[in-house]
């Protein structure tokens, strides 16, 4: 028999996605033990104990949280008010920001549990365009929401039964990160696949979860000139395995050791990005 904290999570788990279609409550998993399954949050909270004689609150901080969320009950709003995507983990504007909570419950569970599961998996598609020079420069975008500068790529999207192919994912991200200057179905620019990996688990900087990241890169080939834009930036090789750029921005570098792994040589010693023509 499952547990009721089991079914609590196979209950939570069940609650579709924001960009799915809303799911009937009858449809989720253990209707009739959910009285149950709240005494099993509020034990996974480790606020209150329960044994055969019943239950209590764990301690008197706890019992203020009871009572704390039964105020914000009564409220009528929620203890959180933005729930969106807009401002990534910001840990010290305390419960503003849904991510910022996940992010530290996740940052505990991860402290805790050195083996715990990913809560995310996501594929990403990473395009490398390079410049030569001395040394040769890849073009990376600062992320507001990351705190940093990155490659540009992003994550593949997906619906119920739909996933994007990875490299329609390649080329809509560069399109749109490079502001439609270019246009593949144009010809403005080709794509060579380079290595697919499995990407260590880390903290999301956009959604606080523990993320499992598939990294797939291509190269970027066969570019006219481009026109960069102010959140744009050329980095070396050195400053994306330093996690800095010279003057001090960060900058995401950490899957370029296994993809030099699976290329067998450095990542500037690929070829020129652009066309003969670019001056580049």
């Amino acid at each position: 028999m499952p547990t009721d904290r089991s079914l609590l999570a196979a209950w939570l788990r069940a609650i579709p996605q924001s960009r799915h279609a809303p799911r009937p409550l009858h449809e989720l998993s253990g209707g009739d033990v959910m009285g149950r399954g709240l005494v099993a949050l509020l034990e996974t909270w480790g606020a209150v104990t329960v044994s055969d004689a019943g239950i209590r609150a764990a301690s008197q901080p706890a019992y203020y949280f009871l009572h704390s969320l039964a105020a914000w009950a009564e409220s009528g709003g929620p203890v959180i008010e933005d729930w969106s995507e807009t401002h990534g983990v910001r840990p010290g504007a305390g419960l503003q920001h849904g991510s910022s909570l996940v992010f530290l419950l996740e940052q505990e569970r991860l402290r805790r549990y050195a083996d715990a599961p990913a809560i995310r998996f996501t594929p990403v598609a990473e395009i490398l365009i390079l410049r030569p020079g001395s040394p040769p420069r890849f073009l990376a975008q600062w992320d507001e929401r990351a705190g940093r500068y990155q490659v540009i790529g992003g994550r593949q999207k997906s619906d119920v039964d739909w996933r994007e192919p990875i490299e329609q994912t390649a080329i809509r991200e560069l399109e749109e990160e490079l502001a439609y200057q270019v246009d593949y179905r144009a010809g403005d620019f080709s794509l060579a696949f380079l290595a697919a990996f499995e990407g260590n688990k880390r903290l999301s900087p956009s959604f606080g979860a523990l993320t499992a990241y598939h990294f797939t890169f291509f190269q970027a080939l066969n570019l006219p000139a481009l026109q960069l834009g102010p959140n744009d930036r050329w980095v070396s090789r050195e400053e994306l395995l330093a996690g800095r750029t010279e003057d001090g921005r960060a900058v995401s570098g950490n899957h370029i050791p296994p993809l030099e792994a699976a290329l067998g040589k450095r990542i500037d010693q690929l070829p020129t990005s652009f066309r003969q023509d670019t001056g580049y």
